[in-house]
């Protein structure tokens, strides 16, 4: 009888609702933890890392587009490949736009390398670090929901 007066008072059955939805039910906002994308993940890093070190054994004057086509499109295939595997996650839309970051540049690597026919010891270091940190970033994130998800 005291629980029902208590809940006759519109905040205190506010409040008993809220505490009851909450401890009823939890919501995700972000996709499970997948180790197979981190697996993923670290395989199209070092091929990306792989490329970049290649590269530079290769004397400046001599690192032209053509003779590294192919490896530019064999990593593109990986990075969608990479872009489908986070697609048919639910709820991983930030992962999604992480890998749609790292195709955007590995395009622009790959169209400013075509034009100018060479690349710079410079320009070489620098898109390998910015790689670094994206593909960084993605298995953090990916570790992080592994905590998220279990609190």
């Amino acid at each position: 009888m005291q629980i029902l007066m208590y809940l006759r008072k519109p905040m205190h059955l506010l409040a008993a609702l809220v505490m009851l939805c909450l401890s009823a039910c939890s919501m995700q906002f972000i996709s499970d933890y997948d180790e197979e994308s981190i697996a993923k993940m670290l395989d199209v890093a070092k091929q990306v890392d792989a490329f970049y070190l290649n590269l530079a054994d290769v004397p400046t004057e001599a690192r032209h587009y053509q003779a590294s086509a192919a490896h530019y499109n064999q990593i593109l295939v990986e990075l969608n490949a990479l872009k489908l595997s986070q697609e048919v996650r639910q709820l991983n839309e930030l992962t999604v736009q992480q890998v749609d970051i790292a195709i955007s540049l590995w395009q622009q690597d790959i169209s400013a390398h075509r034009e100018s026919d060479g690349i710079s010891d410079f320009i070489l270091n620098r898109h390998r670090q910015q790689f670094h940190r994206i593909f960084r970033s993605m298995i953090l994130g990916e570790r992080a929901k592994a905590t998220s998800n279990n609190a």
